[in-house]
């Protein structure tokens, strides 16, 4: 869905941020590792009521995610590991976030549907991949949004609004089911093509 705004950063940051920070010594896989600190540290602050640091650490993490491949492709340093490392630590990172907002107390039973959803968006992604079939950019809910949204119900946590807080992750929910459904419509044309 933001498949425009990736093509555009995807272009811009190599040459800026990613060329600086490979400059100063970070590696694409250093920026991936920091992102999953990030997402380390946001349940356990939360666990120790410190909810505010929720909203911060979807942000500096989701901030990590994008400056990896900045980096990497500033510096011609994309390698397949780099690339499973992205993708293992993310979905880590999607439990860790929503695991957050349990103990800041939205609905642990609609956090584990959400995720559950939103993990299979990111098989489906994978499988689709691996059977041949482009699928970038292929469905509502990529994990920019799922960031994006994620960081909205954090908001809505911290000031104790948990109804929004748990509306917002049911959209989370039902939008990953519904990406699933475009994801395996365009895996089932794809393979009726070939």
């Amino acid at each position: 869905m933001l498949g425009k705004l990736r093509k555009y950063v995807n272009e811009i940051l190599p040459k800026t941020i990613g060329r600086y920070l490979s400059k100063i010594g970070l590696t694409p896989n250093g920026a991936t590792l920091i992102g999953f600190i990030f997402a380390i540290i946001a349940p356990i602050l939360a666990y120790y009521r410190l909810y505010i640091t929720i909203p911060i650490m979807i942000i500096l993490s989701g901030l990590m995610d994008v400056v990896d491949g900045a980096i990497a492709r500033a510096t011609n340093k994309t390698t397949k590991f780099g690339a499973y490392l992205d993708s293992l630590t993310d979905r880590i990172s999607d439990m860790l976030f929503f695991l957050a907002l349990i103990f800041a107390g939205i609905n642990p039973y609609l956090s584990i549907i959400a995720l559950g959803f939103s993990e299979v968006v990111s098989y489906a992604r994978s499988k689709g991949e691996l059977l041949g079939i482009k699928m970038e950019g292929v469905g509502l809910l990529e994990r920019s949004e799922r960031l994006i949204l994620l960081f909205i119900a954090s908001i809505f946590a911290v000031f104790n609004l948990k109804l929004i807080a748990n509306i917002i992750v049911l959209v989370i929910a039902i939008l990953g089911a519904i990406t699933i459904y475009q994801r395996s419509s365009k895996v089932k044309k794809g393979l009726e093509n070939h």
